[in-house]
């Protein structure tokens, strides 16, 4: 094994799961639900106190939602960052500036992926420390 721990994350807008893999196996399981509201595409009509112009307000909820998933991500671990679209690069960001603040030094890989199973993160994270699930074959 290449690492002695390492924490996988699969993150969007809506949800994130974070597993913790090492020699014990899987040793901490979280999922995150988040409260992010979705993005409101134009109508057209000018803005106006009920309907703002800036998604500062999505913002917010986005830095909320990145620091709980955040605080549950060891510093010591390598860590893999699995997700669509921009969300993961952004939270990506904010571990790295976490990480430069507190002079931690580790490895951070973004993959990109669309949603999928625990089992097939847990998959990506054993490959990621260098520790590929044994495949059997049927003799």
């Amino acid at each position: 094994m290449a690492t002695q721990r390492t924490t996988g994350v699969w993150i969007s807008a809506a949800s994130a799961t974070v597993l913790r893999w090492g020699p014990e196996g899987v040793t901490v399981r979280e999922q995150f639900d988040s409260l992010v509201p979705g993005r409101h595409r134009s109508t057209g009509r000018p803005p106006t106190e009920d309907h703002p112009a800036s998604e500062g307000h999505r913002d917010e909820h986005m830095r909320a939602f990145f620091a709980r998933v955040s605080g549950t991500v060891p510093f010591d671990d390598d860590l893999l960052l699995v997700g669509d679209g921009e969300v993961v690069d952004h939270f990506a960001q904010q571990i790295r500036v976490r990480d430069r603040s507190r002079d931690v030094d580790r490895r951070i890989e973004i993959d990109k992926s669309g949603p999928m199973t625990e089992p097939q993160l847990l998959a990506r994270i054993r490959a990621f420390a260098g520790s590929s699930a044994r495949r059997t074959f049927p003799t």
